[in-house]
């Protein structure tokens, strides 16, 4: 995409591409390696693809972040108990091939240039302690567990389009896909904002794993039976926005919410299909 000198100009001069980048390092500790979050998909790499497309010459060989984080959500997806988590966050990239992240795992960008980037990452999940609610009780755990994730964002200026796949490797198991996409709402030197909606899909071992109850659990718990099969599981939208305290200070704050769909949403489990999810961050970059 070519873009008139005033227009770039202009964009520069808010300084988009250089909060874009420190507010894709913001995520809360646990981030992307979680199970299944109210928060869209985008919020692990916002503003990378932005800030690549508006950069004149080469990426910077390294680029450093390092946050203190906290996120207010249920305690598991479906839950009408909330939690407050908090801890460190960081983000390593070198140039703009490889990154070690809180929020977007150990990767690597197989393909990229101004307005696309794709690559392969590895995460892994949380899983879920049937004692942290008892609503669970009676369904098992689910353990922690690797996960291979691959990614594609391509930039059609100011809007950026994402698709996520990843799949897991024991604990809920299966695979599961996002499709999102994100704009800048508002920008100066000081301040920014993002927006933007995400699908979440999930294939039937996933389903069933974490929203699914068999005939072993439904004894267990006294929930009925639920089989899950395939399909979209939820939907949501989030809104995010920075204040630039320095040049390399930086508070960060997001809030989402989702819904859960289809048989996902319809689990004995699940206690409220609306979930809300707000995130705090105090992230220093050099």
């Amino acid at each position: 995409m070519h873009l008139c000198p005033a227009t770039r100009a202009s964009i520069r001069s808010t300084r988009l591409p250089a909060i874009a980048a420190v507010l894709a390092f913001a995520g809360v500790h646990t981030a992307y390696a979680e199970t299944p979050n109210a928060l869209p998909e985008w919020y692990y790499s916002q503003g990378h693809l932005l800030e690549e497309h508006m950069r004149e010459g080469e990426a910077p060989k390294w680029t450093r972040v390092v946050g203190l984080s906290a996120e207010e959500t249920t305690k598991y997806e479906g839950g009408n108990a909330y939690q407050t988590s908090g801890g460190p966050s960081f983000d390593v990239r070198y140039r703009d091939l490889a990154f070690a992240s809180t929020g977007e795992g150990l990767g690597v960008n197989l393909l990229h240039d101004k307005n696309y980037r794709a690559g392969l990452a590895l995460t892994y999940d949380l899983g879920r302690n049937n004692h942290d609610d008892h609503h669970l009780g009676g369904t098992g755990n689910l353990s922690i567990a690797p996960e291979v994730r691959g990614f594609a964002e391509y930039l059609l200026f100011p809007v950026t389009f994402r698709v996520d796949v990843r799949t897991l490797f024991g604990g809920q198991g299966g695979w599961v896909g996002d499709i999102s996409l994100y704009s800048p709402l508002a920008g100066s030197k000081q301040y920014f904002v993002f927006a933007g909606p995400s699908l979440t899909f999930a294939n039937a071992t996933n389903q069933r794993h974490y929203y699914g109850i068999d005939e072993t659990q439904s004894l267990n718990s006294g929930y009925p039976v639920h089989p899950v099969g395939s399909g979209l599981r939820s939907a949501s939208f989030g809104i995010s926005a920075g204040y630039f305290l320095t040049d390399h200070w930086l508070v960060t704050g997001m809030l989402a919410a989702e819904q859960l769909l289809g048989g996902a949403g319809h689990s004995p489990l699940v206690q409220e299909q609306g979930q809300m999810v707000a995130t705090f961050t105090v992230a220093y970059r050099w």
